[in-house]
């Protein structure tokens, strides 16, 4: 009689035990990994792959950007941003081994170019800009609003529009990707935009509007650019880029990688 009364509580202490294991067990695995730019409930190690910062605007996504170039260098942790502030915050957070960027992108983080891109053998490309009528017809550019992609941060991106256009007066109008630059010409939000002569034939294939097309072929700008800041992944990340197959490197604008 007694052992039948005393079975129920014996048997809740032991589900209440069960149970209590189970939460754990599912907290646990539930923790998030060790993050480069955050706080982190795991004790996991860091990989020891050299790690690679990605900053480059190009035809493709990316989130795609990064899965490829994940599966095409291997030996590398590679994190694709796409918007600078998020760039800005981890290189401040955790400064990576090297950088892949175009040429100014280094120049502006004190990083020098390890391996140039080329692109029919030419480390350099032109800008062209495209408005809509005759807006840019005259020399007086003050109070002009022009679009650009934002590919160094609000002060450098605004030199380098108007290094590209040759005025000071002129004010830039930043997007985050290359296919918001058309919608501010058809939103009538900027004057004009600037982009790579590359990108031009898609633009105006896709675009209804009247434009006017004119290539400011006195600056050249240089193609993407692999920095390495730590000397002792240097050899391995050389190495990783330039087995890079002709379509990934496609992906990032250029046709080969060489050391300058």
């Amino acid at each position: 009689m007694n052992a039948r009364r005393d079975s129920k509580p014996r048997r809740q202490a032991t589900l209440g035990a069960l149970a209590a294991l189970a939460l754990a067990f599912f907290v646990s695995a539930r923790s998030p990994a060790l993050s480069p730019f955050g706080a982190a409930a795991s004790a996991a190690p860091e990989s020891a792959a050299p790690v690679v910062y990605v900053y480059l605007h190009t035809e493709t996504k990316f989130a795609e950007l990064e899965q490829v170039l994940r599966r095409k260098l291997p030996a590398l942790e590679i994190i694709v941003f796409g918007r600078f502030r998020d760039f800005e915050e981890a290189m401040a957070a955790r400064p990576p081994d090297a950088l892949l960027g175009v040429n100014a992108l280094l120049v502006s983080q004190n990083v020098r170019p390890t391996l140039q891109g080329f692109r029919a053998n030419a480390d350099w490309e032109t800008y062209s800009l495209l408005s809509v009528g005759d807006t840019f017809e005259g020399p007086d550019l003050g109070g002009k609003a022009v679009g650009v992609v934002d590919l160094l941060g609000r002060a450098a991106t605004q030199e380098f529009v108007s290094k590209l256009l040759g005025s000071d007066e002129v004010k830039v109008k930043r997007v985050t990707k290359r296919e918001d630059l058309l919608p501010l010409l058809q939103l009538a939000l900027a004057d004009g935009i600037v982009t790579p002569t590359a990108t031009v034939r898609d633009i105006t294939e896709r675009s209804r509007l009247p434009l006017r097309v004119r290539e400011l072929s006195a600056v050249h700008v240089k193609l993407a650019s692999v920095g390495v800041r730590t000397t002792a992944a240097r050899a391995l990340i050389v190495s990783q880029f330039r087995a890079l197959d002709a379509t990934t490197n496609w992906m990032l604008g250029v046709d080969a990688w060489r050391i300058p």
